[in-house]
C-alpha cells in the first residue's frame, strides 16, 4: 500500500522526510525505565501525493502498532484546553441542534469529550475505541460504549452528530475509513459528521519535526482533508482551524459524489512539502545546540509535556541524557517513562526540589498556563517553547 496515495490512489507521490528510532507508540504508560528505553522502534518516511496534496508515513507498518495496549492522551486537566473543547462543544450543540438526540464518538479514548456534549446537550453517546474503559464513564453520564476498532462490522453504529477526533491521522486507508463513516451516517437522515485531527500546514511551515511520530501515519492541510471528503461522497458544512490553528476542523453531511481537485491549492502544499525537510533539519540542529549548551554550563533542564511531541522531539534531537524529567498535569502520566528515551514523568509539583534552569515547552498554547503555574510554585526558570526561534549555538 506504501506505493499509492491513501486517500485518492495516485501512484505520483514523492518522499519529504525521513527519521528513523521513533518509539512506535507515543503514548503507551511504561512503568520502568528500562522498559521504556527498550521500547520497540520504527522508521518513518514521509511521502506527498501530488494529485491531491495528501502526507504519509510510507513506511508505516500497522502491525506493529498495538492501539489494544493502555494509553494517556487525555488534555482535559489543563484549562485552556477545556476552553477550547467547550466553545467546540457549543458550535456542534447550537448549530447542528443537538439536545436530546443520538451522538456517536468513533475513537472515543476517554470519553471525556463524549461525555461533556452528552451531559450539555441532553444527548445520549455511544462510543467505540479500542481502549475503551467503562470505569472512565461518570455514572451519572448517559453514555455507553464498547471496546473496539471502527470497521465493516460497526457501520450499523450511527447518531446525530458522529464525531471523530484525532483518529483519522493514525488510520492508513483514510478513503477506506472516510467511506465506511459514510455508510454509518447514511443510517441516520441528516447526520452531522464532524472531525478533528492535527494540521499539517503548520508543521510544514515551521519545521515542527516534533509533531511527526510513528502512530501518525496520515497528515492533512486543509487541502488535502477537503479532497478527500469531497471525493467519498460528503458535502462540506464548515471547514476552519483551531486551537491556534493546530487543529483542522471539518463539518460535514452525506451529499453528491465530487471528486474535483484543486490543482492551484495542492500545488501550494507540494511546495511547503518539499521545503520541510531542511525546516525541519534546520530546528533539530538549533536544539541540539540549546541541549549541548545548558549541559556544559550544568544546567537542569526538563521538557513540560509528557506527550507525543515529547516523545518525537528526543528522538530527533537524541539528547535524553540532557533531560532530567517531563512534567505533566495529568495524573495518569506522572511515575511513568517516555517510550524511547526512559524519561521520568513527574508532577509540577516535583519540581522545587528539583529547581530546573530550563523549561521547554512542548506546546506553546499553553505557555501561559505553564508560566502562572511556575510562579505560584516560587520558581523563574528560563523558558523555551517548541517554535520558538532559535539559533544555532544560541546559549539558554
Amino acid at each position: 500500500m506504501d506505493g499509492t496515495c491513501w486517500a485518492c490512489g495516485s501512484d505520483s507521490i514523492s518522499s519529504i522526510f525521513t527519521i528513523n528510532g521513533l518509539a512506535l507508540s507515543s503514548l503507551i504508560l511504561v512503568d520502568t525505565q528500562e522498559e521504556a528505553i527498550d521500547f520497540p522502534k520504527g522508521d518513518l518516511e514521509l511521502a506527498v501525493c501530488k494529485r491531491c496534496g495528501f502526507i504519509f508515513n510510507r513506511r508505516f507498518r500497522p502491525e506493529l502498532v498495538d492501539y489494544t495496549m493502555p494509553y494517556e492522551s487525555s488534555q482535559v486537566f489543563s484549562p485552556r484546553f477545556r476552553d477550547f473543547a467547550n466553545e467546540l462543544i457549543d458550535h456542534l450543540i447550537t448549530d447542528y441542534d443537538l439536545v436530546g438526540r443520538e451522538i456517536l464518538e468513533i475513537g472515543c479514548g476517554d470519553a471525556s469529550f463524549l461525555q461533556e456534549i452528552c451531559r450539555r446537550a441532553g444527548a445520549r453517546g455511544f462510543g467505540i475505541d479500542p481502549s475503551f474503559d467503562p470505569n472512565r464513564i461518570h455514572e451519572d453520564a448517559a453514555v455507553t460504549g464498547v471496546r473496539g476498532f471502527f470497521d465493516e462490522d460497526h457501520t450499523h453504529l450511527t447518531g446525530d452528530l458522529i464525531c471523530c477526533r484525532h483518529t483519522l491521522e493514525h488510520i492508513q486507508p483514510v478513503g477506506n475509513f472516510v467511506s465506511l463513516v459514510r455508510e454509518s451516517a447514511r443510517r441516520q437522515p441528516g447526520a452531522v459528521v464532524f472531525f478533528e485531527i492535527p494540521d499539517t500546514d503548520r508543521i510544514l511551515e515551521e519545521g515542527a519535526f516534533w509533531d511527526v511520530y510513528n502512530e501518525h501515519c496520515s497528515y492533512f492541510t486543509l487541502t488535502s482533508l477537503s479532497n478527500l471528503f469531497r471525493s467519498h461522497g460528503y458535502e462540506v458544512l464548515r471547514l476552519a482551524k483551531g486551537f491556534d490553528d493546530q487543529y483542522l476542523l471539518i463539518d460535514a453531511v452525506v451529499g453528491d459524489f465530487d471528486n474535483a481537485i484543486d490543482v492551484l491549492a495542492v500545488d501550494e502544499v507540494i511546495n511547503k512539502a518539499e521545503r520541510f525537510g531542511s525546516n525541519a533539519s534546520r530546528e533539530v540542529e538549533s536544539w541540539r545546540s540549546a541541549m549541548d549548551s545548558a549541559k556544559a554550563d550544568g544546567r537542569i533542564v526538563v521538557l513540560w509535556g509528557a506527550s507525543s511531541k515529547a516523545v518525537a522531539f528526543l528522538a530527533a534531537v537524541s539528547r535524553d541524557d540532557s533531560i532530567a524529567a517531563a512534567v505533566d498535569i495529568n495524573p495518569f502520566k506522572q511515575r511513568k517513562h517516555l517510550p524511547g528515551s526512559g524519561v521520568p514523568v513527574v508532577s509540577p509539583e516535583a519540581l522545587p526540589g528539583m529547581k530546573p534552569d530550563l523549561v521547554i515547552i512542548m506546546n506553546p498554547v499553553y505557555r501561559d498556563e505553564i508560566n502562572s503555574t511556575l510562579s505560584e510554585l516560587g520558581l523563574a526558570p528560563h523558558v523555551l517553547a517548541l517554535g520558538d526561534q532559535l539559533t544555532v549555538g544560541q546559549s539558554t
